[in-house]
């Protein structure tokens, strides 16, 4: 049984790039006790050479063709300008996301069991914030808690106008009285590090709230999609994904639940569309999205959904096979409403055989119209490839990033390390 669906094709050109496994070569500040910052500059790339894939591919209708050069070239303008790298001895500091806004400003989110951005721990486990510029000079940097509190940061965006918004979770007091259950919170900043407001929102006290990522729109608007281990108010059922709205103004507009029995589902990724406002959410479940209806436990599909600003829902797409894993991680729209999605599956997602788990791209167009799909990793049973994130620029470029414990320009030679990071442009 299939559930993918051939549509009509385009004529495009990719050029995957990769930066392979590398180490430091030099260490900068590496034990400030001021900034409690750690910096490496240079870095030291498998026989000095960042390698390229070009690959030029003429898709027709219902078919792919496509014919693979690899060649290694020194791409000296690739060279890794700076990381920056926050903690402090024996602390366990976790960064989840970053965000860029149209300044280029750089923004960096996460959480810390230690004082980094002050004196004192606030609470058990703190949010921390930093804005940086370019050459990665420090704008400004917050640290939030709430005593006896832990809070955990999941998701991180940025408005048009330099707002920044964390989501995380915590079962403590922070931003309302704990319920004994998990809860989200969302906090947003202005450019200059002032926090405007902080909300939390749990499931009537009864069920657990884990909130998984966020996407902000061209109006302020936040959408968080997560899951629940209970219904909604007002619904009745199973635990279930939500995609909930906040305004500008941190008022909760609505929350929508999609549930089917008997079925596990995932959101992973949600994302907007700045053309037409939609917005879309990606996962994967053991059902059948379209007809919503539970499948065997042993298959999961990937789904999109579309949403209008309202909430109102409608199927866009859902792919994979029976008694195979397709998991949607990250999408992305580019400037055209084309949708991207990425993830790992273990089945060949045009043939239907199976395979290991290997990193997969898919384009549908604004219509749900499937584009192409593209693997990414070796066949053979012991290598894994995931695409955990995916990002699109102004002119249609995709960005995807991911990682492998196999070589993605020669399956023939080992890995570089225990697991690769890997960096692919498709233009």
């Amino acid at each position: 049984m299939s559930f993918l669906k051939n549509r009509t094709m385009c004529n495009l050109v990719i050029i995957f790039i990769f930066l392979q496994a590398c180490s430091a070569e030099y260490l900068y500040n590496s034990s400030n006790p001021e900034t409690r910052e750690y910096w490496f500059r240079f870095l030291i790339q498998k026989e000095d050479i960042i390698s390229e894939i070009n690959m030029e591919t003429e898709i027709r209708e219902e078919t792919i063709e496509s014919e693979t050069e690899i060649f290694d070239e020194d791409l000296g303008s690739l060279s890794l300008e700076w990381v920056l790298l926050q903690g402090a001895p024996r602390a366990r500091t976790y960064g989840m996301n970053i965000g860029i806004d149209h300044n280029d400003f750089i923004y960096v989110a996460g959480d810390t069991n230690e004082a980094l951005f002050q004196r004192q721990l606030i609470g058990k486990r703190d949010v921390i914030l930093g804005k940086y510029d370019s050459r990665k000079n420090i704008i400004w940097r917050r640290q939030i808690g709430a005593s006896q509190a832990m809070l955990q940061v999941k998701d991180f965006g940025v408005d048009p106008n330099g707002n920044s918004y964390i989501l995380g979770l915590t079962w403590d007091d922070f931003a309302g009285p704990a319920s004994g259950k998990s809860e989200l919170f969302l906090i947003k900043f202005n450019s200059e590090g002032t926090q405007i407001w902080a909300r939390r929102v749990g499931n009537r006290g009864l069920y657990d709230m884990y909130p998984h990522k966020i996407a902000i729109d061209e109006l302020g608007n936040s959408y968080i999609v997560g899951n629940s281990t209970g219904p909604f108010e007002g619904n009745t059922g199973v635990g279930c994904t939500f995609i909930l709205k906040f305004d500008a103004n941190g008022n909760q507009v609505w929350i929508k639940q999609i549930a089917i029995a008997g079925a596990t589902i995932v959101p992973n990724g949600v994302a907007i569309d700045k053309v037409t406002g939609s917005i879309y959410i990606t996962g994967s479940g053991s059902a059948n999205f379209e007809t919503l209806s539970r499948l065997n436990a042993d298959t999961s599909l990937l789904f999109i959904f579309k949403y209008d600003s309202n909430g109102s829902r409608q199927f866009f797409a859902q792919l994979g096979f029976a008694s195979s894993t397709t998991e949607g991680i990250s999408i992305s729209l580019d400037p055209f409403s084309n949708v991207f999605v990425g993830g790992n599956t273990n089945v060949d997602l045009e043939s239907g055989e199976q395979t290991n788990f290997r990193g997969f791209l898919v384009k549908y167009d604004s219509s749900g119209f499937l584009k192409w799909i593209r693997h990414f990793g070796p066949i053979s049973s012991d290598k894994q490839t995931v695409v955990n994130a995916i990002l699109t620029d102004e002119v249609g470029n995709v960005f995807l990033t991911g990682g492998s414990n196999a070589n993605l320009l020669d399956e023939a030679e080992s890995s570089v390390g225990n697991r690769d990071l890997f960096l692919i442009k498709l233009t």
